[in-house]
């Protein structure tokens, strides 16, 4: 490893990492045949195994209206990759469980991020992985902002031309 890196460097590494990222997607939703949307959710639903998860918490997952989370979670369970389970304190919701087993093909490729990353955080003392948190903090701080800029300035009605 090298010691020192420029900006260039974190932008090309960032950008390597997002195109592997990419790939392990397509190979989830290939390998499953699944969407991408399915495979956010199947890895959402693995990272709170131990918490209930309801239709309405994957819906502001995503972003989606609640018949397409209803969508969603039928193409899951007939995939036979979620159960709906009655919630244990509302007798008028539902909870949605993850059922791939483990150890399974699919749970590994589903999970190859979360795998990666506690890896690799593995391998960095507490100062560095401090470091690397206060740097992606301040990527999504970044981000939210120049996004938050660049809708705003899209949205905006062009200026009259003379």
């Amino acid at each position: 490893m090298r010691h020192t890196a420029s900006a260039d460097d974190v932008v090309k590494a960032l950008d390597d990492l997002t195109g592997v990222e990419a790939q392990v997607d397509r190979a989830t939703v290939s390998a499953l045949g699944i969407g991408p949307k399915d495979a956010t959710v199947l890895r959402h639903l693995l990272d709170l195994e131990a918490r209930d998860v309801t239709p309405r918490e994957l819906a502001e997952l995503l972003g989606i209206s609640s018949a397409a989370t209803t969508a969603l979670i039928d193409r899951l369970a007939e995939a036979g990759l979620v159960a709906r389970e009655p919630h244990p304190q509302d007798r008028r919701s539902i909870i949605v469980r993850a059922t791939v087993p483990p150890g399974s093909p699919a749970r590994r490729l589903l999970a190859v991020r979360r795998v990666a990353v506690a890896f690799a955080a593995a391998r960095l003392n507490a100062h560095e992985r401090r470091t690397v948190v206060d740097f992606l903090e301040e990527l999504h701080r970044a981000e939210e902002h120049y996004l938050a800029e660049a809708t705003a300035t899209a949205s905006a009605p062009a200026p009259p031309t003379a």
